[in-house]
């Protein structure tokens, strides 16, 4: 654990999800390539190719690139582009359907496997902080099996609330503990989402360095410095509970 600045004990701990408490990109590199074939079969589209991922992602990066908006909400991004999706085959469908098939999606890129031990820790620290998640992505806390651990947690909403890096998310946390931002500590993995988005919005930082992938980012690569950095949120243990 290495401290970078002057830090206060916090009153609430906001958590990043994906790739902080657990390894999300096995679990949706599995689920995109499921949902590809789903609709595929389900559709009973003629080329191959429909049963790929790279297609469907093609279409998802044109629909944000059309509409930047919904880089707040991947969820009705998904859903979006796979109207266009088929509208290039030939197939209409309403927004409902779509946002039904997302929903599909979101069951399967939702059971990723949360350790016994990370349960256990975040139960811990919740009998001394009030804890609660602040995640730019869809995952379904009840499927993941934490949401009796996050009983409230922030997203961005289009035209509601931004994603991080912007301040939306944090500031409605702050509001709803009725804290000041500096009380909260936000823990996560993305050095630009999570590490600049929290410290921009004058909270306090913990940058999980390694994550659960070993794919962050090094040092240098960090637009602003984080209040600590950790190898895993464990290392957070003689800060936060002292003697666990």
């Amino acid at each position: 654990m290495i401290f970078y600045k002057q830090v206060s004990r916090p009153k609430v701990l906001s958590f990043d999800l994906d790739n902080t408490i657990y390894d999300c990109e096995t679990v949706l590199r599995k689920a995109e390539a499921w949902f590809a074939k789903y609709l595929y079969e389900r559709y009973q589209l003629a080329n191959p190719k429909f049963a790929e991922y790279d297609f469907w992602a093609q279409i998802k990066n044109q629909c944000l690139a059309n509409n930047q908006a919904l880089a707040n909400d991947v969820t009705a991004l998904r859903a979006y582009s796979l109207v266009d999706a088929f509208k290039l085959l030939g197939k209409n469908i309403s927004k409902q359907e779509a946002f039904s098939l997302v929903a599909e999606f979101v069951k399967v890129r939702s059971k990723g496997s949360v350790s016994d031990k990370m349960k256990q820790y975040l139960r811990a620290l919740k009998q001394h902080y009030e804890i609660c998640a602040i995640s730019n992505g869809n995952v379904d806390t009840r499927i993941l099996g934490v949401d009796d651990i996050f009983g409230i947690d922030f997203r961005p909403k289009i035209d509601i609330y931004n994603c991080k890096p912007h301040a939306d998310l944090f500031i409605q946390c702050a509001q709803h503990y009725s804290v000041d931002k500096k009380e909260i500590l936000h823990i996560g993995d993305d050095p630009y989402t999570d590490v600049m988005g929290a410290v921009y919005a004058g909270c306090q930082c913990a940058w999980v360095y390694r994550g659960y992938t070993g794919i962050s980012p090094d040092e240098h690569h960090l637009k602003v410095l984080p209040s600590v950095s950790v190898n895993d949120v464990y290392e957070l243990s003689p800060w936060l509970m002292p003697g666990y």
